[in-house]
Formats: structure tokens, C-alpha cells, sequence
């Protein structure tokens, strides 16, 4: 499988289907050739580039009632993948910052 087929799969299943221009972002942001082999050797590159990603495909999920524009993504499974990334890579939740925090004193 290739690097863009891992990445639209791997969307797909939340009812997102992504531009060529949104492959090629991702994988210039990680460096990696988007017709490459996904690999064990590239997993961790690519994983983080789709989180970077999904800070700015949020801020197209709108949607417009009344025979308007319609997105049916699962936004809730979205963000949680999302936060599950930026939990493993350690990366900064830029979306769920609405969740509460615990400070020791």
C-alpha cells in the first residue's frame, strides 16, 4: 500500500475524503513520497503529519441546512483520533482545549 492510499483510508473512515492537495501537504510535511511503501519505517512520520493535519480540515467542517452544503464527517471521532495522536507523539491538542485540566499545588 502506498503512503496515499494509507492516508485516504485511514479518513475515510470518518467520512472524509481528502484532495490531492491535502495528500501532498501531509506528505511534504513529513517528508515522505506519496506514491512511497507505507512501512513500519515511515508510520510514525506520517502519523504526525496527519495530526498536524487535522487542525485546519476541522475549520472546514461546517455545515448549511436547507439544500445548503452538507459535510456528514464524524467530527466527535475526528477529534478523538486526533487527541489520541497528539497524546502519543507529544504534540500540542490545538482542538480539544475544552477539556478540563488538573494543577497540583
Amino acid at each position: 500500500m502506498t503512503v496515499n492510499d494509507y492516508i485516504k483510508q485511514k479518513f475515510q473512515t470518518f467520512g472524509i475524503q481528502l484532495s490531492e492537495a491535502d495528500l501532498l501537504d501531509m506528505c511534504l510535511n513529513s517528508k515522505i513520497s506519496r506514491e512511497g511503501e507505507m512501512n513500519e519505517d515511515c508510520y510514525d512520520r506520517v502519523s504526525v503529519a496527519i495530526a498536524k493535519f487535522i487542525p485546519s480540515l476541522l475549520l472546514r467542517a461546517t455545515s448549511i441546512g436547507e439544500s445548503g452544503f452538507s459535510m456528514s464527517w464524524d467530527l466527535q471521532g475526528i477529534k478523538d483520533y486526533y487527541s489520541f495522536l497528539c497524546k502519543k507523539y507529544g504534540l500540542k491538542d490545538e482542538v480539544n482545549t475544552d477539556k478540563p485540566k488538573v494543577e497540583f499545588l
